[in-house]
């Protein structure tokens, strides 16, 4: 048993060592290589990676389907309110509205004002008086119904003949968007006056035997707008052709300026923002060539340079007159002198004598004087004629 199993142990060793043997002389038959470095890094860089897939074209692909965009909101309009007290509709605005947005631009907004040639009216009384010498409201803005009520009559009228709208808004809000100090509680949105309207009112004006003067004021660096507003409402008392204001001078259309003109702004021609150079332009061509220029100096100084005479003393008006008058604080200007000495001898200086340590009269006070006395002049020189 021991001998058997001593061959067989012999056996399987004798096999072992054949395979090794086949083994090495199987791997001598393989021929060596040299290896490439930088081709070996190469292969071991990729080694653990994916192959690329080719991308498609872009007209190829299929995107995925992307959820549609949300529906836009539309903001639900105010209602419209229908007053059957006042026979009124208005709105009732509130402070998300976008409406109350857009407002507040056109009110706040002098280049927005400019642009569409609107002006903002403040008060029952200025507001009545633009409606009553036609001019278009193209909306109303109150806080309180009483308000609403002081004037229903003439913008009921104006809201069946122009569609005029009114709207309600917070009390709150109307303060903060008036330019005044205390806010009267009524705003509106008027067009400038047109040559039409003017034109229908110089033809009452006639009408009722007040023919206009042949009388221009020329505003020269008013700064102040209730002296601005003044200087019109005397413009439209006398009554004047026309109301220049210089360039530099205040917004004649801005709220204080239309407070202090208590409706004179509507009743009487205005041209603003007038140059130097185009004032001669001003001028109506049948006068040109009689036209008189007249300045309201009380610098003593100034008017020694000049042919200067006492107000009451002019004689020999043109067919035309020019009267510049400066402002308080800067008075009138050299260009206005220039101006004055392009029509020779028909341009003087004229001045109001006043008591001794008594400077100036406020402008507007002394232009209500010269204007006055001009016009008798101007009815004496009239009735000579006839």
């Amino acid at each position: 048993m021991c001998c058997g199993s001593s061959s067989g142990g012999q056996r399987g060793e004798i096999q072992d060592a054949l395979d090794i043997e086949a083994n090495l002389f199987g791997n001598s038959e393989l021929k060596h290589e040299p290896i490439n470095t930088r081709e070996a890094l190469r292969k071991n860089r990729f080694a653990g990676r994916k192959p690329k897939v080719p991308i498609a074209p872009v007209a190829s692909r299929k995107l995925p389907a992307s959820a549609p965009p949300a529906p836009r909101i539309a903001p639900i309009p105010a209602p419209i309110i229908k007053d059957n007290e006042l026979n009124l509709e208005f709105v009732r605005l509130t402070l998300q509205d976008p409406l109350t947005s857009t407002l507040l631009t056109t009110v706040r907004s002098r280049k927005r004002r400019d642009k569409n040639r609107q002006i903002i009216v403040e008060g029952r009384r200025l507001i009545q008086e633009a409606l009553q010498c036609g001019l278009k409201m193209e909306a109303l803005l109150f806080s309180q119904k009483e308000q609403l009520a002081l004037v229903k009559e003439e913008v009921g009228f104006a809201q069946l003949e122009t569609g005029t709208k009114i709207y309600k808004v917070p009390q709150h809000d109307l303060k903060t968007w008036s330019s005044l100090v205390t806010p009267p509680g009524l705003m509106a949105i008027f067009d400038r006056p047109s040559d039409k309207g003017l034109d229908k009112n110089l033809a009452e004006q006639q009408r009722l035997g007040s023919e206009p003067l042949p009388i221009t004021v020329v505003c020269d660096n008013i700064r102040e707008p209730n002296n601005l507003g003044s200087i019109i409402r005397t413009c439209a008392a006398l009554p004047c052709s026309q109301v220049v204001v210089t360039h530099g001078c205040c917004d004649p259309w801005e709220s204080k300026a239309l407070r202090g003109g208590c409706g004179g702004q509507f009743r009487v021609p205005i041209r603003d923002d007038v140059t130097w150079e185009e004032l001669a332009l001003t001028i109506p061509p049948e006068a040109a060539d009689d036209c008189h220029v007249f300045i309201a100096e009380s610098n003593q100084r100034k008017r020694e340079n000049n042919q200067t005479i006492d107000y009451a003393d002019i004689q020999g008006l043109g067919a035309h007159n020019l009267l510049i008058i400066g402002g308080e604080s800067h008075g009138v200007s050299e260009d206005a002198y220039r101006f004055l000495n392009l029509v020779g001898g028909k341009g003087k200086c004229i001045y109001i004598p006043l008591a001794a340590g008594i400077d100036s009269l406020n402008v507007a006070s002394a232009l209500t004087l010269l204007l006055f006395e001009l016009r008798r002049k101007l009815n004496q020189q009239a009735s000579a004629k006839n």
